[in-house]
């Protein structure tokens, strides 16, 4: 009687898992001195490839601001701050086949008889990939960057769309600064 349970919060923690359907990778400067940096704003970057919107634009800023301040992080806009914050999206069109086989028969093919039909098609896809970059202020150089690929595939409304950037935005910057 305890399987039943067990198996229900298994299929629980699988279907949760299907939902962040996003990988997040990082790579960071092993040289740079993280200790020392207290203060951030934003660098203009002109990068990403189409596919966002003004609204996309302010959930990213609005989920950086809210992620670095709760790592003791402080805006500043007024006095050089220690790094800058650069963020933006990729968005590719992939194509994606999908084969479906069907059949009937007997005995281990070709030895035998039987019926195979297939058939494929191909559809296009939109992967979007919310890439985040810190670069420190006195030397210009990139020291970190982090990115959820996957993370803006299959918004379908704006609720969707604010939980999956926040949460993938979290997940990224939970490996800033590296330990």
């Amino acid at each position: 009687m305890r399987a039943l349970p067990l198996s229900a919060a298994l299929l629980s923690l699988a279907l949760l898992g299907a939902c962040s359907s996003y990988h997040v990778t990082y790579d960071y400067d092993v040289t740079a001195s993280y200790g020392r940096y207290k203060t951030f704003d934003y660098y203009t970057s002109k990068k990403g490839t189409g596919g966002t919107t003004s609204l996309m634009d302010k959930r990213v800023r609005t989920a950086v601001e809210k992620e670095l301040q709760t790592k003791g992080f402080t805006m500043e806009t007024k006095a050089d701050p220690d790094f800058l914050v650069t963020y933006y999206p990729v968005v590719q069109n992939r194509k994606v086949r999908t084969t479906v086989r069907s059949g009937w028969g007997w005995g281990y093919r070709p030895l035998y008889g039987g019926v195979r039909v297939s058939s494929s098609q191909v559809r296009n896809h939109k992967e979007g990939t919310i890439v985040i970059e810190i670069v420190d202020f006195k030397s210009n150089q990139m020291i970190w960057q982090g990115a959820a690929a996957g993370a803006l595939t299959g918004l379908e409304n704006p609720e969707d769309a604010n939980e999956v950037v926040t949460s993938a935005v979290r997940d990224i910057l939970s490996r800033f600064p590296p330990k």
